[in-house]
């Protein structure tokens, strides 16, 4: 007879949990998995992040070459959108990746699907609805939730996160979006698509932080040729309503400034989701709120674990996956595998795409690196006069002697599709004359790592 209900539980149901889980079965174990919100089966990112934005910024894409199909000899007179239709669209997709699909894969592996909020009542309970069930290993996948400033009238005004931006049915005629990382910029890129005004305001020296500033720069002088209102560097004051609009009172450079919008998105960052109860399973927490994690993922209690946001590594659906899957295989197989975040794509779906693995040039003068870096405009390259579109480059990050690469990132169509031919050279320390000398077929988008790679080795 087993000591425990389950072998393995995890909480949560999206990549981090659900890979931990499909492992575990794998290996022979009884496992469950606990969701609390029948509208977020799958987790976060299918549902309200990742995969409907993605639909929201397609039907941008085909909306904006509609209206360029007259440069192509193709004739379309006034495209017009039926946010009705995107929305059924909408809604297909994530149906087809959530829902039933999960439910059905859950049934068919063996794993059992517990309804319910979840909270720990000692380190081997977990307390769900009026029921407890016992565990050998519990994995935490529970997510992360938004971070909303403290920002006097912002709650009294009514604002937009991006949970409610990708369920909408129609666009106000104007926004103010806080907050210029991926998430801010993607929004803006979607408002500003269907022909919203945008203001942006982000609280950093420059819009996407984590990239390098000629990047973020090129980005930047895209948004802005397209209309958008760019304002860095800026503290919000307060917010306040006149009528239908929402007006943000900020101050910037030394001066204060009045920006106004019909509706407020806020896109600042998310937070590890940890309302478990920890402190009856004897689970430490940083002062800063986020778990104590070793390099297993393991917590302060050796078989309870985390992965994905609420381990506060990486706020990615591909590292909650990769956690997930490690957690999985350490339980079961006892590899003492431990995390390497050495090669980890991202990749920002605004127009043009942004896309990076490795670390940025800026990080390698902070940490003294030894480098030789390399820029290629890819424009004059054939798919992309084909397409009409000559924006973007590839800037390659390598070490001098070996040339092996550090860091890649490329900016302009089809980004994160490129970038994966760099990560995988840097995962198999393969160096860039090897990535110059192999053949790319044309006319293909991936002839410009080609060249990039051909134009560093040929820097002295």
């Amino acid at each position: 007879m087993n000591k425990y209900d389950y072998d393995v539980i995890s909480i949560g149901s999206g990549s981090a949990g659900g890979s931990a889980a499909f492992v575990a079965k794998r290996a022979g174990m009884k496992v469950a998995i606990v969701e609390e919100f029948k509208d977020r089966l799958g987790g976060h990112c299918p549902n309200y992040a990742c995969v409907p934005t993605k639909a929201w910024l397609k039907a941008a894409e085909i909306y904006k070459m509609a209206k360029r199909a007259g440069e192509f000899g193709v004739i379309l007179e006034n495209p017009s959108v039926d946010f009705q239709k995107f929305a059924a669209y909408r809604d297909e997709v994530i149906g087809l990746l959530t829902g039933s699909r999960i439910e059905r894969n859950l049934h068919n592996a063996g794993i059992e699907l517990l309804w319910g909020k979840a909270r720990f009542v000692s380190d081997h309970e977990l307390e769900i609805g009026e029921k407890k069930y016992s565990f050998n290993h519990a994995v935490i996948g529970t997510g992360s939730k938004e971070f909303i400033p403290p920002i006097p009238g912002l709650a009294e005004s009514g604002y937009w996160t991006s949970d409610i931006a990708v369920k909408a049915g129609d666009l106000p005629e104007s926004f103010v979006v806080i907050g210029g990382g991926p998430i801010g910029t993607e929004f803006t890129e979607i408002f500003t698509s269907f022909g919203r005004p945008v203001t942006l305001l982000q609280r950093e020296p420059q819009i996407l932080q984590r990239e390098d500033k000629d990047i973020a720069d090129y980005v930047q002088k895209e948004l802005e040729h397209r209309g958008v209102h760019i304002i860095l560097d800026c503290e919000i004051i307060d917010v306040t309503r006149a009528g239908s609009y929402k007006i943000i009172r900020g101050r910037a450079g030394g001066r204060e400034f009045n920006v106004e919008g019909a509706e407020i998105l806020v896109a600042t960052g998310r937070r590890a989701n940890l309302d478990l109860n920890l402190e009856a399973a004897g689970v430490k927490v940083t002062p800063q709120g986020r778990l104590e994690l070793n390099e297993y993922l393991q917590t302060s209690q050796a078989h309870i674990w985390a992965a994905g946001d609420a381990a506060g590594n990486w706020q990615f659906t591909h590292t909650a996956a990769y956690e997930g899957d490690l957690v999985g295989r350490n339980i079961c197989h006892r590899h003492d595998e431990k995390t390497n975040y050495d090669v980890v794509p991202r990749v920002t779906f605004c127009d043009p795409e942004v896309a990076s693995v490795g670390i940025t040039e800026a990080q390698a003068k902070t940490k003294n690196i030894p480098y030789k870096a390399g820029t290629y405009k890819i424009g004059g390259l054939g798919r992309y006069l084909i397409n009409r579109d000559s924006r973007g480059f590839i800037k390659l990050i390598v070490e001098p002697s070996s040339g092996l690469i550090l860091g890649g990132h490329v900016v302009g169509e089809s980004a994160g599709q490129l970038l994966h031919e760099i990560a995988l050279a840097m995962k198999a320390k393969i160096p860039v004359t090897t990535m110059a000398r192999m053949i790319h077929a044309y006319p293909t988008f991936s002839e410009a790592v080609g060249a990039a790679a051909e134009n560093l080795t040929a820097q002295r």
